[in-house]
């Protein structure tokens, strides 16, 4: 039960990244990282499309950004909780 949420959010959350957060950064000429590896250039894309869609407003955008943070939360609970339930056994 706990493999579910464990495989699926990091799926989920890369899919986000890859189809609607990163062609908005290239989009808008923002979240260049050269030289840096996945997950910097994923968060330098991520927050770059947040302060992005503050400034014009654009709502989608915004709601993209929050799931995607939730989703990350979401992943270090799962992960987490199954390791002290590991622990506790």
């Amino acid at each position: 039960m706990m493999l579910v949420p464990l495989f699926l959010v990091p799926l989920v959350i890369t899919l986000l990244w890859l189809f609607s957060i990163r062609p908005y950064c290239i989009r808008n000429r923002k979240g260049y990282t050269p030289g840096a590896n996945l997950g910097v250039t994923f968060w330098v894309d991520w927050d770059q499309a947040r302060e992005l869609a503050k400034a014009e407003g654009n709502r989608r955008m915004l709601l993209i950004c929050r799931v995607v943070l939730w989703l990350q939360i979401l992943a270090v609970v799962v992960l987490l909780f199954g390791m002290f339930r590991l622990f506790a056994l």
